[in-house]
């Protein structure tokens, strides 16, 4: 995940991956708090977010309520990933992301599959920010991701709506 820029919030419910992709994380992660093999025996467990915090340089670390230590981005996944066929889907798989010039403002653009512009915001730094948020839509939900940006997918259903009633 780029610096400073986390997928999940605190007050979130994540699950832990499973034991295969923490043993990878385990044996490639060489730095700051490292994997032991006690949490490996935590893989699939579902916990609540406590809290985020940033390692030096940006990293993003968790603690869980009710789960011990500090646990790393690529340790945590998105539990309502397939719990539905729009929803649940991958953001990624259906939200495109990019940095665009209006005028002389820099914004972030989200468009849905549709090319509907979803979200328009203003950032200094919106190639940055955009890489971040693909990085998250690559890893979240349909809906977690509307969430974790604050707009939502209302306008399909409006046009949804629309052309049943016309």
């Amino acid at each position: 995940m780029p610096n400073y820029h986390s997928a999940f919030a605190a007050g979130e419910y994540i699950r832990i991956a499973d034991t295969q992709t923490l043993r990878r994380f385990q044996q490639s992660w060489k730095w700051h708090h490292p994997l032991d093999d006690e949490r490996l025996s935590l893989a699939g467990k579902d916990a609540r977010i406590a809290k985020v915090s940033y390692y030096h340089g940006g990293t993003p670390l968790y603690e869980f309520l009710d789960v011990p230590g500090i646990w790393h981005e690529p340790c945590v996944v998105d539990v309502t990933i397939g719990e539905h066929p729009e929803s649940g889907m991958l953001a990624a798989d259906y939200y495109s992301i990019h940095a665009e010039k209006r005028g002389p403002l820099s914004v972030i653009v989200v468009r849905d599959s549709a090319n509907q512009e979803m979200l328009v915001a203003f950032h200094r730094d919106a190639d940055a920010v955009a890489e971040a948020m693909r990085a998250v839509a690559q890893v979240r939900s349909r809906r977690m991701f509307e969430l974790r940006y604050h707009f939502d997918g209302l306008y399909e259903a409006a046009n949804q709506e629309k052309s049943e009633a016309g």
